[in-house]
C-alpha cells in the first residue's frame, strides 16, 4: 500500500478528502485536528473495520480545507458529502425525495396534495415528512375529518357544474357546484392548516364554537358534520399522545443497530407531546454504530426537518458535542443529545431500539440471501474469487440505424448506477457481432489504459455467436476474463427457457428455473437491455428531426426555431423566397440561399 503524502496537512479544524489514484473521492471527513485525524488512518498499528481498511488500501492522495472551527467543518463536510456522494461515506437518501403537503392557498378554493418539490408559487408547504407513507396517512386523515375537495383542477373563474359522488357521501362541500362560499371554505382550510401545524386544541375550540352557532341557527346538518370532525380529532389526539403531561414536548428518539455489513437507524419524532412520525433507515457497508448515528443526524437534520430541544440516543454519535452545537445554532436554542437512563424516555427509546433490531434482522437475512446467490454464481462459473463486479453489455439498433450500446454494472449483486455507460456505435450496417466487439473493445481498452479493475464477470445479451466475439475481444486485455452469454430459448417471451453459456463451453450451464443465480443474471441482462433501448429511442428520435439544413454553418437551433415560428414548419419554409428567409432570420441573402437550398 502506497501511503499518500501527508506532510502539508495542518493541525487545524477542517475537512479532508481522501482520493484514489484517478482522483475520485473515496471518503470525506471532518476533524478538530486535521493532521491527527488523517494520520490515524495510515498508521501501521491502525486496526480498521473492513470498509475503512479497503478505503485506506485504495487511497493515494489527501486534499483538505481548513475552517474557522469544528462546526464550520461539519457544515462543509455535509455539503461536500451531498454533492460528491463518496463511495465509503455513510449516505442518507437525498433530501429532495422527502415529501411535503401542499395547500394551494393562492386559489379561490384551495386543494391539498403531496409534492416532492417546494416552489415559490404562493401556496403553503408543510413538511418535509420522513416517509411517503406518513404523509399519505396525514392526507387520508385530513380527508376523513374535513370535506376538502379532492379534484386537481383549478376552480378559479370556472363555470358551475354538477357535484360529484364525494358531495353525496358528505366528503366534499362541492365548491365546483357553488354549494359553499369561498369564505366558508377557507375557514375550513384554516382549521386544516392548524391541524397540520399541530394546533389541535385551537381547531377543537373553533369547531366547538361553530357547532354551537350552527345548532342555535338550527342548521343541524352542518352541526352534525362539525360534531363528527370533533370526534375524529379527539380520537386522533388519544392515539398520538405520548403521555398526559407532555403536551409541550418536542423530542426525537434515534435508535441505531449495526450488524454484519449493514445498519439500521430508527427515528421517532415527538412534537407537542404527540408521535408525529417514525421511520427506519437502512444502510449498507456500515461497521461502526457511533459513526452511523453521527452521519445520520448530520444529514437528516440538514434536510429541513425541525430540530427538537432533546434528542435521545442509544449510541452516542461520533463528535457528539460538535453536532449538538451545530443543531443548537440551527434551532437558535439549546439542543441536548442524551442517553436516557430511566423513566418514560428510556422506555420509548427501548421500543425504538427493538424495532431497529427487528428491521436489521430482516435486512441481514436479505444480505445473507444475496451472499448465497453470488456464491452460487461463483460455483457455476468456477471462479476463484468473489463476483463483486458484474457487468453486462447489450446492443440496440433498428436495422443498423441509430446503433447504441449499454454497459450496466452490479456491485455485490446490486445496481451501481454511477458506473453505467452508454456507447454511440460507429460500426456501419446491421452487424450485431461487430457492434458487440466495438463496445467490449472500447470498454476493456479504457480499463487497461486507465488501470481500472476488470469485471469479475462480463455478461452478454446474446447467444454463442455474440458470446464468442465478446470473449475474444475481452481476453485481448484480460486473458482470465469470465464471460457469460444469455440466449433466448424456444419460447422467446418465456424467461424460463433462457440458456446460459460460459465462454469456452459448448453446453449451457445447468441452472435450474428457480435458481436465485438465474434471476440475478437475468435481472442484470434486463437492466442492460432497458438502458440500451432507452438510449436508442432517444438517439433515433433526435436523428429523425435532423435534415441537411442542420449542417449549414450559421444555422443553429435558435434560427431553426425562428424559421418554424415564421413559416409554421420547415416544409412550409421551402416555398419561401430567399428574401423572405433572409428577413425572417435577419441573415445575409447568401446564407439565406444556402439555407433554402438545404431545406
Amino acid at each position: 500500500m502506497k501511503t499518500p503524502d501527508l506532510s502539508g496537512i495542518p493541525s487545524k479544524p477542517g475537512c479532508y478528502l481522501i482520493k484514489d489514484r484517478e482522483g475520485k473521492i473515496l471518503y470525506i471527513g471532518k476533524a478538530i485536528n486535521l493532521r491527527s485525524r488523517v494520520l490515524s488512518y495510515f498508521r501501521e498499528s491502525a486496526n480498521h473495520a473492513p470498509r475503512l481498511a479497503l478505503m485506506v488500501s485504495l487511497a493515494e492522495k489527501v486534499d483538505f480545507t481548513v475552517t474557522k472551527n469544528e462546526v464550520e467543518a461539519l457544515i462543509l463536510e455535509n455539503i461536500l458529502i451531498k454533492k460528491e456522494k463518496p463511495r465509503f461515506n455513510i449516505l442518507l437518501r437525498d433530501d429532495k425525495t422527502y415529501p411535503y403537503l401542499k395547500v394551494t392557498t393562492n386559489e379561490k378554493y384551495p386543494r391539498i396534495f403531496i409534492v416532492r418539490r417546494v416552489v415559490k408559487d404562493g401556496a403553503e408547504y408543510f413538511g418535509p415528512y420522513i416517509s411517503a407513507k406518513s404523509v399519505r396517512a396525514v392526507l387520508r386523515l385530513i380527508h376523513k375529518i374535513f370535506p376538502v375537495r379532492q379534484s386537481r383542477d383549478s376552480l378559479d373563474n370556472a363555470a358551475l357544474r354538477r357535484p360529484c359522488l364525494n358531495y353525496q357521501m358528505k366528503r366534499c362541500l362541492a365548491p365546483c357546484a357553488g354549494k359553499v362560499t369561498p369564505e366558508e371554505y377557507k375557514q375550513m382550510i384554516a382549521s386544516v392548516i392548524a391541524l397540520i401545524k399541530g394546533r389541535d386544541r385551537d381547531v377543537v375550540e373553533t369547531l366547538k364554537r361553530e357547532m354551537v352557532e350552527m345548532s342555535n341557527r338550527e342548521e343541524f346538518e352542518k352541526a352534525a358534520l362539525l360534531r363528527d370532525q370533533l370526534q375524529a380529532i379527539e380520537r386522533l389526539q388519544e392515539k398520538q399522545k405520548i403521555d398526559a403531561a407532555s403536551e409541550s414536548i418536542d423530542e426525537d428518539y434515534i435508535a441505531t443497530a449495526v450488524g454484519e455489513g449493514g445498519g439500521v437507524v430508527r427515528i421517532m419524532m415527538v412534537r407537542g407531546g404527540k408521535l408525529k412520525g417514525d421511520q427506519n433507515f437502512t444502510f449498507r457497508k456500515v461497521d461502526d454504530a457511533a459513526e452511523l448515528t453521527g452521519a445520520f443526524m448530520e444529514q437528516f437534520y440538514s434536510a429541513s426537518f425541525s430540530v427538537p430541544g432533546s434528542i435521545f440516543v442509544n449510541v452516542e454519535p461520533a463528535d457528539s458535542e460538535v453536532i449538538a452545537r451545530w443543531l443548537s445554532g440551527m434551532k437558535k436554542g439549546k439542543v441536548e443529545i442524551v442517553q436516557p437512563q430511566r423513566g418514560r424516555k428510556k422506555e420509548l427509546l427501548k421500543m425504538a431500539v427493538e424495532n431497529a433490531k427487528l428491521k436489521l434482522a430482516t435486512f441481514s437475512s436479505s444480505e445473507e440471501s444475496l451472499k448465497e446467490t453470488l456464491g452460487e454464481i461463483q460455483r457455476l462459473t468456477g471462479m476463484v474469487g468473489w463476483p463483486a463486479i458484474m457487468e453486462c453489455v447489450d446492443i440496440s439498433n433498428t436495422s443498423g440505424i441509430s446503433a447504441v450500446g449499454s454497459l450496466v454494472t452490479f456491485f455485490n449483486g446490486e445496481p451501481d448506477k454511477k458506473a453505467y455507460k452508454r456507447y454511440s456505435i460507429s460500426t456501419p450496417g446491421p452487424d450485431d457481432y461487430a457492434m458487440m466487439a466495438e463496445v467490449v473493445e472500447r470498454r476493456f481498452r479504457r480499463l487497461k489504459d486507465e488501470g481500472g479493475k476488470f469485471p469479475d464477470i462480463l455478461v452478454i445479451d446474446g447467444g454463442p455467436g455474440q458470446l464468442n466475439i465478446a470473449s475474444e475481444t475481452a481476453k485481448k486485455y484480460n486473458p482470465d476474463q469470465i464471460v457469460i452469454g444469455i440466449a433466448k430459448g424456444k419460447e422467446r417471451e418465456n424467461e424460463e427457457t433462457d440458456k446460459f453459456y460460459l465462454a469456452g463451453r459448448s453446453e449451457p450451464l445447468p441452472i435450474p428455473p428457480t435458481s436465485p443465480a438465474r434471476f440475478m443474471l437475468q435481472r442484470l441482462r434486463d437492466e442492460s437491455h432497458r438502458f440500451a433501448v432507452n438510449y436508442h429511442r432517444k438517439k433515433r428520435s433526435a436523428e429523425a428531426f435532423k435534415s441537411g439544413v442542420d449542417e449549414v454553418k450559421g444555422f443553429g437551433p435558435k434560427r431553426k426555431k425562428l424559421l418554424i415560428k415564421e413559416f409554421g414548419s420547415l416544409k412550409a419554409a421551402r416555398g419561401a423566397s430567399v428574401n423572405e428567409i433572409a428577413r425572417a432570420l435577419s441573415v445575409s441573402e447568401k446564407l439565406a440561399a444556402e439555407i433554402l437550398e438545404n431545406l
